[in-house]
């Protein structure tokens, strides 16, 4: 039913085998990107080559995004945006496309924020009277006021019910929580940017538990401080978050550069939520119509079940 691809695990910046934020969800209604940060297009096209090369039965292609969710405004998670649209401008696209992001409320001086960089964006690919490229671009800015979760006022998919979960960083946050409507307890979330203490980030809020929840771990417990000052998360807040939402699984990304051992943040993790691992790039995490979840970790153009615990 759901195919997550995780292309991005890097807190901030790239590293020598993690990349910046990106992911690519499949299901039965189309693709659906959460985050694109700088090179995202090059990184899901080495997957879906590697995924044809390995017989597997699985594809993640650029032709099948539906819609483009953003969590902030950090250049890491939406940098690579404009060159990703103009990619597939280039490869023929003529199906339309809806692009998601959080917003300052209407009146307030929040900077840096989605609609100064959609105005940008906007001139790029083209304006109101009519887009430059060969495909129509909706545009959506879902103002943020309080910590309730809010539905995308714009659903581009028949059975999915997308909705941003305001987050805790420096500037205009959300998750995205994905849902079906024919099967309500199907349901992941990724977390963007956050720190610890999200109002909402409990079941009752989010209306019921998750099978899948990704959430940032940029730092271990050593040091939270750091967590605190820059709006980031440790493996322990993830792993509390995980419990506190009904999540079955969790999924840790966005490490710091300076994480030389994850399975530390794994051990963490596990103190509060059991079924927790960090995540890699290339990661494909799957959640069956009848709630089955199996990870799939690659290794050269192959993959191979993941366990955990």
């Amino acid at each position: 039913m759901f195919a997550l691809h995780i292309l991005g695990t890097s807190g901030s910046r790239p590293t020598a085998t993690r990349s910046v934020s990106g992911n690519y969800l499949m299901t039965p209604h189309g693709g659906l990107v959460i985050d694109c940060g700088e090179g995202f297009q090059e990184r899901l096209v080495r997957q879906d080559l590697r995924l044809k090369r390995s017989k597997a039965g699985k594809r993640a292609k650029a032709s099948k995004v539906r819609a483009i969710l953003l969590t902030h405004c950090h250049l890491d998670h939406c940098w690579g945006l404009v060159p990703f649209l103009h990619t597939m401008d280039l490869e023929g696209r003529t199906e339309p496309l809806t692009v998601i992001a959080p917003a300052a409320p209407e009146g307030s001086d929040s900077k840096p924020d989605f609609k100064d960089l959609f105005d940008s964006w906007r001139e790029i690919t083209g304006d109101d009277r009519g887009s430059r490229m060969g495909y129509e671009i909706e545009w959506v800015l879902i103002p943020i006021e309080g910590d309730s979760p809010i539905d995308s006022p714009i659903q581009p998919f028949e059975d999915l019910n997308l909705t941003a979960v305001p987050t805790k960083h420096g500037v205009i946050s959300v998750a995205w929580l994905v849902s079906s409507r024919n099967r309500p307890e199907r349901r992941l979330m990724v977390s963007g940017d956050t720190s610890r203490g999200v109002v909402s980030f409990d079941s009752e809020s989010i209306g019921g538990g998750l099978d899948v929840l990704i959430h940032e771990a940029t730092y271990s417990s050593e040091t939270q401080d750091k967590a605190e000052v820059w709006g980031h998360s440790t493996a322990e807040d993830a792993a509390q978050a995980a419990s506190a939402m009904g999540a079955r699984l969790l999924g840790m990304l966005h490490l710091s550069s300076r994480i030389t051992d994850p399975s530390v943040l794994e051990e963490e993790a596990r103190r509060h939520h059991i079924d927790s691992f960090v995540c890699e790039d290339g990661d494909i995490i799957e959640v069956s119509w009848s709630g089955e979840v199996t990870i799939s970790r690659r290794e050269g153009d192959a993959w191979s079940d993941l366990s955990i615990g």
